[in-house]
């Protein structure tokens, strides 16, 4: 709890000047109230009750404490609104820089660590529980908690002042809100760690109805989802009733039982007093007095609700440095400079758990300029083995060279640079046409994008539409089809001209006119290019260089396509197969 707290609280750092700024003003605001009973203590004695006596009012004096009241209370006012404003200039920093921290780390984080958690997590990781700690703990925690510790050391100081016997005694609080506070701890940290957990899981599961909202419905599924999603909002609504009834009994019930309680033991302790000949006690004396206690309980009660805050940002702190926490993958700061493209694949293995190997001992070389094709049935390993190329995925054992180079010396956003991928289910983002392909690079010109769609068959995207690369892009380019929007990939890849091209099943979900126009531009593309295709329909991989049969996550044969028919083994059973069904 004090870790998460002190990490906190080290964000303030950056922001010291206004953060003490604030506290003065809070301390000036605070102590501006507090001289209030003070002044109606004076106006009660010195003005309300002789006039009863003599019959003669003094209004001038009457007007200028009333007036010095009201002007205390309005300049304490403002010192507390600007107190408040500045803390939530203050909390709108911090929090925009850490969200810009937590999006930069995940840009560093590997690729794995996105299959094992739901997006919907990590965007609400991002959006809802730094909006807690925007809200909660560096807006309302900070500055109540500074306000309620100024406000009880202020009004035991004017207590003490007026009697110092009935402030020792009103000491037997401290103690009492320490237990008070301890036990409502123990209970909200549970409830508000579980809420905010199921907070998390109905982001997920939005978000998975609104990726997969086409599915759904395709599926009649909608009834089953919503239960599900029910389910999950009830076991949040449970959860947030008992604390509710927590927060209720806790900050109202026992809060409204000691006020009242204290308030009867010291009128009850005063009236003793002056019965006794201890203390001449007054009107306005008694008013001070009471007015200073009820004064003390806010700021007290106002301690739990703080604690309430506190815990909300602990639950909310906690996630965010788990995420913030998370290993991210070597940063090496080589870079690596590619002439050739030479790939080599030495005894090469790797599984994506511990539990399962998929590629074992995977051997290979690819000549600069050679096309290589990797076939063979779904889970055989076939895109593993790119991921790893890509470096998206570290090999469990073995190493992988290009150009002689081994990879996992230099950085990945060099190796990056220059190596191209088309994706079997491209990806596009909002945006326009001309940003899907340049990627906000600036080097990148609308002539080159122009080319680039051109040299893949695509130059009639550019004629269909008024703005025409510019047009609009929606998320996932909904608006295109799957051939257009292949297409568009395809023409991303080229534009940044690599010397190593990756096509993951490229053409799997593509009618056979648009295949064949990636096809021609694929012959274009291959040129003085290291090209590893990965392919269902064998008949596009015809004339790779060297065709890699994969089975169960080792090569079993290795050919061209001529050789590799000849040997009548599993490349020949999948084409016969395959020229089966098209000839059906």
């Amino acid at each position: 709890m004090f870790k998460i707290i002190k990490r906190l609280l080290s964000y303030l750092k950056a922001h010291k000047l206004i953060f003490w700024m604030s506290v003065l003003l809070l301390i000036l605001a605070s102590g501006l109230e507090l001289i209030s009973p003070l002044i109606a203590k004076r106006l009660i004695d010195d003005v309300m009750t002789p006039s009863f006596d003599t019959g003669n009012l003094p209004v001038l004096v009457l007007i200028q404490l009333l007036s010095f009241y009201l002007v205390l209370n309005i300049v304490g006012s403002l010192f507390r609104y600007f107190s408040i404003l500045q803390l939530r200039k203050m909390a709108n920093q911090i929090v925009k820089k850490m969200r810009d921290q937590l999006f930069s780390h995940l840009h560093q984080l590997p690729v794995a660590y996105f299959d094992k958690l739901p997006a919907g997590k990590i965007v609400a990781r991002i959006t809802n529980d730094t909006e807690v700690l925007r809200s909660s703990f560096y807006v309302s925690v900070i500055s109540n908690l500074l306000s309620n510790v100024i406000q009880i050391t202020g009004v035991y100081i004017a207590i003490f002042l007026l009697d110092i016997r009935l402030g020792v005694a009103l000491l037997i609080l401290l103690p009492i809100l320490v237990l008070w506070q301890n036990l409502y701890t123990k209970k909200a940290a549970k409830y508000n760690l579980a809420l905010r957990e199921y907070i998390s899981q109905i982001s997920g599961q939005l978000n998975e109805f609104v990726q997969g909202v086409a599915v759904i419905q395709a599926f009649q599924k909608e009834k089953q989802l919503l239960k599900e999603f029910s389910q999950t909002v009830t076991k949040w609504f449970d959860m947030g009733k008992k604390a509710l009834l927590l927060d209720a009994g806790a900050a109202w019930g026992l809060g409204t039982f000691l006020r009242n309680g204290t308030i009867l033991l010291v009128v009850t302790t005063l009236a003793s007093f002056f019965l006794n000949g201890q203390l001449a006690i007054s009107a306005g004396l008694l008013y001070a007095f009471i007015d200073y206690i009820n004064r003390l309980f806010d700021p007290i009660e106002g301690m739990v609700q703080t604690v309430a805050g506190v815990q909300q940002s602990l639950a909310s702190g906690t996630r965010i440095f788990e995420l913030m926490d998370e290993p991210i993958e070597s940063q090496e700061e080589k870079a690596i400079h590619i002439k050739e493209g030479a790939v080599t694949f030495k005894d090469v293995s790797f599984g994506y758990t511990s539990e399962q190997t998929v590629l074992h001992h995977i051997n290979f070389s690819a000549q600069p300029g050679e096309t290589i094709a990797l076939v063979g049935h779904t889970g055989s390993g076939k895109s593993s083995i790119l991921n790893l190329l890509f470096r998206f995925y570290e090999p469990d054992s073995g190493e992988i060279f290009i150009d002689g180079q081994k990879i996992s010396d230099y950085s990945r956003q060099s190796l990056r640079k220059f190596m191209a991928i088309v994706m079997q289910d491209p990806y596009l983002f909002s945006g326009t046409i001309a940003s899907n392909i340049h990627m906000g690079d600036k080097n990148v010109s609308e002539e080159m994008v122009i080319t680039a769609l051109k040299q893949v068959g695509a130059e009639y995207l550019i004629s269909r539409y008024p703005d025409g690369i510019h047009h609009p892009v929606v998320e996932k380019g909904q608006a295109f089809s799957s051939g257009e929007r292949q297409l568009i990939s395809f023409a991303r890849a080229l534009v940044f001209n690599p010397k190593i091209l990756i096509l993951d099943e490229a053409t799997s979900h593509v009618d056979t006119q648009t295949e064949a126009i990636i096809q021609k531009a694929m012959e274009v593309l291959q040129k003085g290019r290291t090209t590893f295709i990965i392919a269902h329909r064998l008949s596009t991989i015809k004339e790779a260089d060297e065709i890699l049969v994969l089975d169960q996550g080792k090569i079993v044969e290795c050919g061209t396509h001529g050789t590799l028919l000849q040997e009548a083994g599993i490349y020949y059973q999948m084409y016969q197969m395959q020229a089966a069904q098209l000839s059906a």
